[in-house]
């Protein structure tokens, strides 16, 4: 099939590998949005590939070309084994240890990876969405992510469900369409309202749906920490991780200062994702490969141009830290560039008018401006490692080559490398470190800023090298109330 055709077929996915995890085959299968307007049916034949990132982020892989390899220099300089290997900004703050105080905190509120969180939805419509007549307009609770072999039955009736309706500067879950965080309700019987810790609807970027309290994230957890502190008299920890740092964030930063301080303990990012990343740009411009070719690619684009939280993710425009300027090229055609500053333009140039929406509602938010948390915080990042830092086109960003309704070629595409953003492979330099942009600001308030990279830690949750360790069992030891270990502060 040509990488120019329209994806706006009857699809037919098969040959799924059983190793792969169900986020990931689902995905593909989900990626089928458009309805079925022709008069013919196409069969593709995908061979999935493994994703072992999948049981934290489910289809957040946000591929680059896997043919482009970094330049020799580049290689040669991330791996010199003269070169450092920690990298370690500390405002200097200290909180004493409290040596058999036990913890200083009464519970951890965790926002995981991005596409972590369970969602369950029921439907209760008076009209069919997009044209769907094949779609039940009353439909009980079902998984809506991970979705069951059942819930995929009808491709289009579930991305009617999945995908966020923008409707201005507002965004809501489709119309009459309810969505639950974690597991869906025994058949008959009303949702469990047990707080579902920091789980949160990963569909949305910083503009939280209007219309659904839970899917709103802060409300629910504002309350619920609210409720630990006042029942303990400890504050709380929040950790992030990946797309949960960005997540968590936004969390904190919907609450006032006197609220943070009065009910946080310390703030945890690892392998932050606060400046963004360059292939979420290259997943609206050329494809989530979560499959084998270019139907596995193109599917995969067809609803990352629809989620917000895919644009959220978007580098950010700025001569500030962890921000891109002018002059840094991150997509290059032969007609015109585009920077930080013009991807907006690049959409319009595309086509994309409903996703240049979103990435419009999207862009100023709380990541933008990136104020300080003003609570204790800690920062675990890697770096050197080569990391994609833009995208050279053979071809012009124009609606008949990356519009909303074909696939984009997939010829013609080279990854763009930067020795200075060698990050964790996952996000830029810049976007994994931007915490070092509160260092002065922590300090004249009296809160710990330690912002700590490690060469080769790459995208993870934990410490993978040895360098890290030691720094993150100071810390515990600090919030936990134990002695230090040997060589803390």
């Amino acid at each position: 099939h040509t990488s120019h055709r329209s994806f706006d077929e009857s699809l037919k996915l098969r040959t799924m590998k059983k190793s792969l995890g169900m986020g990931c085959w689902a995905a593909v299968l989900a990626m089928s949005s458009a309805a079925a307007t022709r008069s013919h049916t196409v069969t593709y034949d995908i061979d999935l590939v493994e994703c072992p990132e999948c049981p934290n982020h489910e289809w957040e892989v946000l591929q680059g070309n896997p043919e482009d390899e970094p330049p020799r220099e580049l290689i040669e300089k991330l791996t010199d084994p003269n070169g450092t290997s920690r990298h370690a900004v500390d405002n200097g703050i200290e909180r004493p240890y409290q040596v058999g105080e036990g913890p200083t905190y009464s519970e951890t509120v965790f926002f995981s990876g991005y596409s972590s969180t369970q969602l369950c939805s029921k439907d209760n419509r008076t009209e069919h969405l997009n044209g769907h007549t094949e779609c039940p307009l009353i439909k009980d609770w079902y998984p809506m992510w991970k979705p069951t072999a059942a819930a995929l039955a009808k491709i289009e009736c579930w991305i009617d469900d999945m995908v966020p309706e923008q409707v201005g500067s507002k965004l809501n879950n489709p119309k009459g369409t309810t969505t639950l965080l974690g597991k869906c309700p025994a058949a008959g019987t009303d949702p469990d309202p047990t707080y579902k810790g920091g789980q949160y609807d990963w569909r949305y970027g910083g503009i939280r749906p209007q219309d659904n309290p839970d899917s709103s994230l802060y409300p629910s957890i504002a309350k619920h920490i609210e409720e630990k502190v006042e029942a303990t008299g400890l504050k709380v920890l929040i950790k992030g991780y990946s797309g949960g740092t960005i997540n968590s964030y936004a969390f904190l930063m919907s609450q006032t200062v006197a609220w943070r301080q009065k009910h946080v303990r310390a703030y945890i990012a690892w392998a932050p994702v606060f400046g963004g990343t360059i292939e979420s740009v290259n997943s609206v411009i050329y494809g989530w490969q979560v499959g084998g070719g270019d139907a596995g690619r193109c599917l995969g684009r067809s609803v990352a141009i629809r989620l917000p939280s895919v644009l959220w993710m978007w580098p950010h425009p700025g001569t500030g830290f962890g921000e891109w300027n002018k002059t840094e090229v991150l997509v290059q055609t032969p007609a015109r560039n585009y920077t930080a500053y013009d991807l907006d333009r690049m959409l319009t140039d595309a086509g994309l008018d409903k996703t240049k929406a979103l990435y419009d509602l999207e862009k100023n938010d709380r990541l933008g401006k990136f104020e300080p948390p003003m609570v204790d915080t800690y920062v675990y990042y890697g770096y050197g490692t080569a990391t994609v830092a833009g995208y050279k086109l053979s071809h012009n960003m124009t609606a008949d080559k990356y519009g909303p309704d074909v696939c984009p070629p997939s010829d013609g595409r080279t990854s763009l490398k930067r020795t200075w953003d060698d990050g964790d492979a996952t996000a830029p330099r810049r976007s994994v470190s931007r915490a070092d942009a509160w260092t002065e600001a922590h300090k004249k308030g009296g809160f710990v800023l330690k912002n700590y990279g490690y060469k080769g830690q790459g995208h993870s949750s934990s410490c993978k090298v040895p360098e890290c360790k030691p720094d993150y069992d100071c810390m515990m030891a600090v919030l936990d109330g134990k002695p230090p270990p040997p060589g803390c502060k």
